[in-house]
């Protein structure tokens, strides 16, 4: 029987960012919501870690039985995403081609900047894909650790968000950026920042949430109308504190029109997934 059920996978609160953009483009799917909190940060974790949690969890979504699922975080995208699509036979898509093709069609002068975590810079996806595209680009990355934290942990006052936005901006220097690709999907969440740090230094830098994209992609792949339905179901499925998760996310998603679930998944359940 059709579900018509969408998964969401990130390591944490970030994907809420891209699912935020599915609530309100896509009115006739539920959704479920994977949250891998007990093995977060994935941004510390070896590559092939990560390639195997992706997978773990795009199996976990095939016996949900999801249309379709998007990895709604940069780190698993760059490690997991290739493998994870030669593994299973339903359409799993990522942020970072959309990202990539979102900044090409933004940037003038040609020089992007990028924010991500250690694992997403360190392994040059978004350098191949970009340049693939535009051979003529250039892109200049910074890891952010402490940001991903501290958005994960709720604290999202702005006089604290913004000094550890405006700590990493200083490591571009006097690279003349004029696009910046929100490269971890928790950075969406706390985009008003990086916007107050450019205002103040008198910059002008369009900003990349790949998440706009990647919603879109998923919608040509589905084939999705217009119409909606009632009493739409969002599933969430955390590996860790689940209280600490909701504390989070009742910060950054207003989920108040939908029946929300949430379950509490054990790591060593997950491990019948693993290729």
């Amino acid at each position: 029987m059709k579900k018509d059920l969408i998964g969401f996978y990130d390591s944490g609160v970030g994907g809420l960012s891209v699912l935020k953009v599915a609530l309100n483009k896509i009115k006739n799917k539920n959704f479920a919501f994977f949250g891998d909190t007990m093995r977060m940060p994935y941004g510390a974790r070896k590559d092939e870690e990560i390639r195997e949690y992706t997978i773990e969890v795009m199996g976990f979504f095939e016996d949900l039985g999801v249309d379709l699922s998007i990895i709604a975080c940069n780190t698993a995208t760059s490690h997991g995403l290739k493998d994870a699509n030669s593994i299973y036979n339903y359409p799993i898509i990522g942020v970072v081609e959309p990202g990539s093709m979102n900044a090409i069609e933004r940037t003038k002068n040609k020089k992007v900047a990028l924010v991500a975590t250690k694992s997403c810079v360190q392994s040059g996806i978004y350098d191949k894909v970009l340049k693939n595209m535009d051979p003529s680009l250039e892109l200049n990355s910074v890891y952010c650790p402490e940001l991903t934290l501290a958005i994960e942990r709720g604290e999202l006052e702005d006089d604290h968000i913004d000094a550890i936005v405006e700590k990493y901006l200083d490591e571009f220097g006097d690279y003349d950026f004029d696009t910046m690709i929100l490269a971890c999907t928790h950075y969406p969440i706390v985009e008003d920042s990086f916007k107050r740090i450019f205002k103040r230094q008198g910059k002008k830098v369009l900003m990349v949430d790949p998440a706009y994209k990647t919603v879109s992609d998923a919608i040509n792949i589905l084939n999705i109308g217009n119409e909606e339905i009632p009493n739409r179901t969002i599933d969430f499925y955390i590996t860790g504190d689940i209280d600490k998760f909701r504390f989070t996310m009742d910060k950054i998603v207003d989920l108040s029109d939908f029946n929300v679930s949430f379950h509490h998944v054990k790591i060593e359940d997950l491990e019948k997934y693993k290729k």
